[in-house]
């Protein structure tokens, strides 16, 4: 379309320089010009709009959050078939009441789940607001286990902000499975953590997430979830943690 949109606009122009030379002598020229103009004038509007300028950021915006919800999408769907009915609690950044992304994220849960019963929370830290650092970065194992000893009702603990950095101290270690939630982590944002394909093996993490090594960044998001998940990222489980045990590494 952009071939046609300049094509036209260059004969409007040359159309109108024509009538620009003529409408000396003929005054009947000067309207057809003006009109040209106006074809002028709306083939760049509709060029740059083909292009992309106008709403280009909004677009981009657009495509990246269909990516990013994607993920809730399939572990909702993945835990729909493992464990339907439960209650999932989503632990996140602070401000997420406020965050669309969030909001959608959790939108996007519940579609794949099947169910509204997914509330959301934080983990709140002293002194938290004066320090700029992310909060996988802050928290530590009595933190994360005071989150999931406030919410002791949810069966399922989906994390976007890892594990904290003494992980190896949770609790949630040595609490019987029986009586502790499945735990799911949406993402590394630490970075690798040591034995992690070893705990899904076990079944002390039901999953996580983790970016596709053969992720594409420049297409479009497919308006199926599903297919647009498969496009950036992999779901590792107990099923799979064996063909991707390098990818969490």
């Amino acid at each position: 379309m952009e071939i046609v949109y300049g094509a036209i606009m260059v004969l409007a122009l040359i159309g109108m320089i024509i009538c620009s030379k003529k409408q000396k002598t003929n005054p009947a020229m000067q309207p057809v010009a003006f009109v040209l103009f106006i074809v002028i004038v709306i083939g760049a509007i509709m060029l740059l709009k083909t292009m992309g300028i106008f709403g280009g950021q909004s677009s981009l915006l657009s495509n990246e959050l269909a990516f990013y919800t994607s993920q809730g999408n399939k572990v909702g769907k993945f835990f729909a078939q493992q464990n339907p009915g439960k209650k999932i609690l989503l632990l996140t950044d602070p401000g997420f009441e406020n965050n669309d992304n969030v909001k959608s994220l959790i939108d996007a849960i519940k579609a794949g789940y099947g169910s509204d019963n997914v509330v959301a929370d934080t983990i709140t830290l002293a002194n938290q607001e004066e320090t700029p650092m992310p909060l996988y970065m802050l928290m530590k194992a009595k933190d994360f286990d005071a989150a999931l000893e406030k919410h002791s009702d949810v069966q399922i603990v989906i994390s976007t902000i890892g594990l904290p950095t003494d992980v190896r101290n949770l609790k949630y270690w040595k609490t019987p499975a029986e009586q502790r939630p499945l735990l799911f982590l949406l993402g590394l944002p630490s970075g690798r953590i040591e034995g992690l394909a070893d705990v899904i093996k076990k079944g002390d993490i039901a999953g996580v997430v983790i970016s596709n090594p053969e992720a594409k960044y420049d297409v479009p998001a497919p308006r199926d979830p599903e297919e647009a998940f498969a496009i950036r990222y992999i779901l590792v489980s107990k099923e799979n943690v064996d063909a991707n045990k390098e990818n969490l590494n």
